[in-house]
Formats: structure tokens, C-alpha cells, sequence
């Protein structure tokens, strides 16, 4: 998604039209993404699935989108369950992810048919109760934590950590210890149907090395426990949860040097790493359903902000400086303090001409708000507007209202076709949960 030539969109007139500041996302793009991971990983893996998360991009009309595509759906918690619900997902195509599920969410899971992921041995006890009451039998998968032995890699989120380590102290899945306990006591878990094992290691790193030696140490333990699948056809194995973009240009990631792999790259080695583990599998590798939790991959590149400048000021005495004032914010961007070095690209898309000025593009809260620091760009006019990109992942759920600042609504461009998919808050909406006695 070019923010220049966002397929074949006039990018200044959406804002016109919509009003800024406002978060862009293409459905063109999200549609090539969606092909390019089922082109790749389907020519390694027969039975191959695409559960994109909805916490990446947790907007009910992209979501929609991609039930129409025909892709599953993880959740984490109440709030994404719903939301997957409304966006029209099929219940069976829903995971169920998390930890502390409650009782009202694993019975609405049961009652609806949702797969659910064990991430805790209390868990398992509890959707076992629940599923007797109801008389039925619930479909789980179990949360692991394989042990990644000595690799030394670090994680690209903080490079002075062990990724091998922040794999184990991470909240999600079973601890090993409790995986134990929980497959010595299988047999009193008479309604539960065991349908698979889901691991996500995140986007720790983009090495593919890592990836291989992830692949098969997931792979390796599913082995371990491999017989309490009984009677299951077509058992899965669901990983994932992290794969960079083609830019790479997320702000939690901290290093982002070397290229980032093609998914063909990925999918090759990933799927390589487990066909060799599992042919000590009583099944063939072939008869394994993978299922691949693309993470920020799929969505972090197919979405752009638009933001309008809404003020010019100047400094001619000492250093010579000029500021580009606009009407978003570091909160609506997770830009926080004074950045070293923004990844975001800043350009006008109301001028053609060439970025011979250098501003530094500041929000409109009353923190420091120093969205781009000596950006290059042509010469601006008050009522400009420029887009800022990468933006389709995770900033739009994480944007946050301080003064008082209503966030941005979303638009879809699709087919032709450019829709209000999520309203611009209000300042009533702002104050709406608030109590004056």
C-alpha cells in the first residue's frame, strides 16, 4: 500500500471528505496479503488454515473482510469474542484464546461450539465441569510452552534478553510443569475432545533460523503428547503470532536490522522443521492441519494515517527551525516522549513537489508530541495533509484519549469503493462514562 498511490485513491480528497485525523486501511491490500500466505504456506502444507488474531486490527468491518475471505479467527478474551461474533465469523472457526477465562465466557464458547485454548490446569477443569452441565463435549487445544534449550538469539523487542527465556516468563500457555499434571489427569477430563496444540512465539525475531528451531521444538512436544488426540481425524497445530511485514516498520520492535524473509521463505522453513519432527508422528505430517496466526504480518503494511496541518511556526533567530503543527497525536500513534528514530514515513499527498523542507511534525496534546523529527518534506500549506505509514496494526485499538481528545475514525478503501467503517469519537463519547453525583 503506497500512500502516494493508494491504489489508484486520492488520498487528499478522502480526507476532505471524512475529516481528519483518520486511520486508512486497504481492503486491495489486505486481500493480497490474505493470497500471499495461503499461496505460500498451502504449497507446503496440504491442510493449511489462516486464523488471523483480531487484536492486530480489532475493527469489525476489516474483521468482516476477512470472513469473506474465508479466514478463522483467534480471540482473546470477551471482547474479541464478540466482536468476531458480530463480524460475522462462524463460531466453529473461532479460537478461543486467553488467560483467565472466566465461567460466562468458556459456557458461551461451549454452547456456541468455539474451540477453546487451554492456557491453565484450572482451566481444564472448569470447561470439563461446564461442558457436563451442558451434556455435551468441548473442543480444546492445549497452550504450550516448549523449551527452546541454549539458543542464544535475543529478542528484537529488547536485545538484551534471551528470546529462549522471555518464552518461558511470558504469561501465555501451560507451564511445563502443569502440562504434566494436566496429561496425568486426562482421564478425568472425560468431556473435553482434544483437537490440537497452539504455540505462538510473537515477533521476537524475524530470523529464519529462529523460526526453524521454533518449529521444531513445538513440533518435538507435540510428539510427547500426541496420544490424547484419540479418535481425532485431523489434528492441528496452530502457530505463529508474530511474523514481521515486507517494512517492518512496527514501533514496539526495537531492532530491525536485516531483511525481512518472503513468506515463501518462512513457510518453507517452518514447514520443513515440522514434517522432520513428525515423521516420528503416528499419523503422516500430511494428515496434520496447520493453522498459521499471521499476527502484524498480515496487517501492519495495508493501512495508512491521514492528518491535516493545521499551523506553521518559524524560529529565524539562533537555529533556524520550522514546525509542522497537525491535528493527530502521539496517542493516537504509540509515538510517546522524544523519539530516536521514528520508522514511520511522513509524506504530503497534497503536493508533487519535491521534499526540499525539512519540519519537524508535531501532534496537539500538551505533551512534547514530536511525531517526526527533520522530516522532508515540500514546502506545506496551512490545510495540507499528510499521510503517515505503516499504520494497520495495532495503533488504532491502542490510540487513547488524553485531553479529552476524541480518536480517529477508520475508513475501508475496497474495490473501488472508500467507506466509514468506524466513526470519528466524540467529545460526548469522551465523557459518556463519567459520573457527576
Amino acid at each position: 500500500m503506497d500512500p502516494l498511490k493508494t491504489d489508484g485513491y486520492d488520498l487528499e480528497a478522502i480526507a476532505r471528505q471524512f475529516g481528519t485525523p483518520l486511520f486508512v486501511f486497504s481492503g486491495d491490500a489486505i486481500r493480497d496479503r490474505v493470497h500471499e500466505f495461503r499461496a505460500s504456506f498451502g504449497a507446503e502444507w496440504p491442510r493449511f488454515e489462516l486464523m488471523p488474531s483480531l487484536k492486530a486490527c480489532p475493527i469489525l468491518g476489516i474483521r468482516a473482510l476477512l470472513s469473506e475471505l474465508d479466514c478463522g479467527c483467534d480471540v482473546f478474551g470477551p471482547g474479541e469474542f464478540e466482536g468476531a461474533l458480530r463480524a460475522n465469523v462462524p463460531p466453529s472457526r473461532i479460537s478461543l484464546n486467553g488467560s483467565i477465562k472466566d465461567e460466562a465466557i468458556i459456557r458461551k464458547a461451549i454452547t456456541l461450539g468455539v474451540r477453546i485454548v487451554i492456557d491453565s490446569p484450572r482451566e481444564a477443569s472448569l470447561i470439563n465441569d461446564i461442558a457436563g452441565d451442558l451434556s455435551t463435549t468441548a473442543r480444546v487445544m492445549l497452550r504450550l510452552k516448549p523449551d527452546m534449550g541454549e539458543i542464544s538469539a535475543t529478542s528484537d523487542f529488547a536485545p538484551d534478553l534471551l528470546i529462549s527465556e522471555l518464552s518461558q516468563r511470558i504469561k501465555y500457555g501451560i507451564p511445563n510443569s502443569e502440562l504434566a499434571a494436566i496429561v496425568d489427569s486426562w482421564p478425568s477430563y472425560p468431556q473435553l475432545r482434544l483437537v490440537g496444540f497452539h504455540s505462538h512465539i510473537g515477533r521476537h525475531s524475524k530470523q529464519l533460523d529462529l523460526w526453524r528451531t521454533w518449529a521444531s521444538v513445538v513440533a518435538s512436544k507435540v510428539i510427547e503428547l500426541e496420544p490424547l488426540l484419540a479418535g481425532t481425524d485431523h489434528p492441528v497445530i496452530n502457530i505463529g503470532g508474530g511474523f514481521a511485514s515486507v517494512l517492518d516498520a512496527d514501533l514496539d520492535v526495537v531492532d530491525r536490522s536485516g531483511e525481512t524473509p518472503s513468506l515463501s521463505e518462512f513457510a518453507a522453513v517452518i514447514c520443513g522443521a515440522l514434517r522432520q519432527e513428525l515423521t516420528s508422528s503416528s499419523r503422516s505430517w500430511s494428515h496434520w492441519t496447520l493453522e498459521i496466526e499471521p499476527g502484524r504480518g498480515l496487517h501492519s503494511d495495508t493501512g495508512v494515517h491521514l492528518t491535516t496541518v493545521k499551523n506553521l511556526k518559524y524560529e529565524t533567530v539562533g537555529e533556524h527551525r520550522r514546525w509542522a503543527e497537525v491535528d493527530t497525536s502521539e496517542v493516537f500513534l504509540d509515538l510517546h516522549g522524544v523519539p530516536d528514530e521514528c520508522p514511520l514515513e511522513f509524506t504530503s499527498v497534497s503536493s508533487a513537489a519535491s521534499p526540499n523542507c525539512v519540519y519537524d511534525v508535531v501532534g496537539l496534546t500538551c505533551n512534547a508530541e514530536m511525531l517526526s523529527l527533520d522530516a522532508k518534506l515540500p514546502e506545506l500549506s496551512v490545510g495540507d495533509v499528510l499521510a503517515i505509514y505503516p499504520t494497520g496494526a495495532y495503533l488504532e485499538p491502542m490510540a487513547a484519549n488524553f485531553n479529552a481528545l476524541p480518536r480517529p475514525g477508520s475508513v475501508l478503501l475496497d474495490r473501488g469503493g472508500a467507506r466509514l467503517i468506524k466513526r470519528h469519537e466524540t467529545v460526548d463519547d469522551v465523557f459518556a462514562r463519567d459520573i457527576i453525583e
